[in-house]
């Protein structure tokens, strides 16, 4: 059975500075797929978080879904906890 947990760094790669971004595939035939793009925000002290689900970069999907949480452990597993439940619901 395929884990629905969205991979993720760890919290030191995102307070060094670091974006991760990542896709899981849910279906590839019909084409359904979760696209994410995590990145820090030093100044702020946030972790902001992006998630579509058209195959494209970041830069060129339209439609995409936000969420904001502390740079924290804490808000490092909200984020991968929103991202799974994204993925869960397609």
């Amino acid at each position: 059975m395929e884990r629905d947990t969205m991979e993720l760094q760890k919290l030191p790669f995102f307070t060094e500075g670091n974006t991760y971004t990542g896709s899981k595939t849910k279906d590839r035939n019909a084409g359904i797929l979760l696209r994410y793009l995590v990145r820090p925000n030093k100044e702020e002290g946030k972790l902001n978080a992006f998630a579509w689900t058209t195959d494209c970069a970041f830069e060129l999907a339209q439609e995409k879904q936000a969420k904001e949480a502390p740079l924290t452990e804490a808000g490092l597993e909200g984020i991968q906890a929103w991202l799974s439940e994204l993925y869960q619901a397609l």
